[in-house]
């Protein structure tokens, strides 16, 4: 099955590592993720808002759409104030852990998480504690209005 937002990750050959790598040798590995990471929010906030996604939208509004994220969701919480789901299988993680990259998959996707939803949803208060990519058997992703 093909999907888009992966196959942009994974093609062409992860033309992305290099990049990061060589700007971590020029500027300094903080420096470099820093701008990656910055680089990354804004690029994943314009693709929201091309599929039409407003800001503070209830979460389940995003993901009862198809994102386009090749990921399983269950969802564990789901009221008009609160909302949570678990990732349950992320082919981002098996990706990368697959190219022996898995740090590289922390900056350019779970990465984005917090600043991205500071932008996406800045009335909503957003916690993720753990993560598929540092080894857990799931992400939780937790929203609570603020």
């Amino acid at each position: 099955m093909s999907n888009s937002v992966l196959d942009a990750i994974k093609a062409p050959p992860p033309v992305g590592i290099p990049l990061v790598r060589n700007l971590e040798k020029e500027i300094g590995k903080e420096q470099a993720r820093a701008i990656v990471g910055k680089a990354m929010v804004g690029a994943y906030v314009d693709c929201r808002k091309i599929k039409r996604f407003e800001a503070n939208f209830h979460p389940r509004v995003e993901y009862e759409a198809d994102s386009g994220l090749p990921v399983e969701r269950e969802v564990v919480d789901n009221t008009d104030e609160t909302h949570g789901h678990n990732i349950t299988d992320c082919q981002f993680a098996e990706f990368f852990r697959q190219i022996g990259e898995p740090e590289i998959d922390a900056l350019v996707t779970c990465g984005v998480d917090y600043a991205a939803e500071n932008l996406i949803r800045p009335e909503w208060e957003f916690e993720r504690m753990q993560t598929r990519m540092q080894g857990a058997s799931h992400c939780d992703f937790r929203w609570r209005e603020g």
